[in-house]
């Protein structure tokens, strides 16, 4: 009589143990089904901005060893830019200017700089610099038509340079259709 009693009780706690077994397994199984099924419910990325600051870091840490190297200058510059920071991009666009002055991405990344921080006419120069350097980079006479247009009041000027591009041809059609409705808001040149 006494076997019988504790047998029972174990297969009461062994039935117990099981269906609490099964059931986990069943729930474990169940969410990774649902996590397959529902994948944005993952952790966000870091915040962009905390991932700029970190590269920026990191961009910093190396030019401590080589306070001149070209490439980490330029990345400095993109990064700051990144940030919408335009007085500190400008100050690593120029020393990557000291170190090699025809830096064409450099003098593009300080003209788009100034004219955020409202200096069109040092905008202007970075420009024209890099037209100086490559006479046919219709970006660089697109930007001179703009600001000369909108910003310096030289419309004539600024006609120049968007014939300069139509000459070019770029294969842009989105930019040749903007510059014909920049030479449209013009006045006719004198003579016309």
């Amino acid at each position: 009589m006494s076997t019988m009693t504790t047998a029972q009780p174990d297969q009461g706690r062994r039935l117990i143990i099981a269906v609490l077994g099964l059931g986990l397994a069943l729930l474990f199984v169940g969410s990774i089904l649902y996590r397959l099924q529902n994948p944005s419910l993952t952790m966000p990325g870091q915040d962009p901005q905390a991932a700029i600051m970190n590269k920026i870091a990191e961009l910093m840490a190396s030019l401590e060893n080589e306070p001149n190297h070209l490439p980490t200058l330029m990345a400095l510059g993109d990064q700051f830019m990144r940030k919408e920071s335009w007085d500190r991009a400008t100050v690593f666009w120029k020393r990557a200017l000291a170190v090699d002055p025809a830096q064409d991405q450099a003098l593009n990344g300080l003209g788009v700089a100034y004219y955020n921080m409202d200096q069109f006419s040092d905008s202007a120069k970075q420009f024209e610099r890099i037209i100086v350097l490559q006479p046919d980079n219709h970006r660089a006479h697109f930007n001179l038509g703009m600001l000369y247009k909108h910003y310096l009041n030289e419309p004539e000027r600024a006609r120049m340079y968007f014939e300069r591009v139509l000459e070019l041809n770029p294969d842009d059609e989105q930019l040749m259709g903007r510059i014909q409705e920049e030479l449209a808001d013009l006045s006719p040149p004198p003579g016309q």
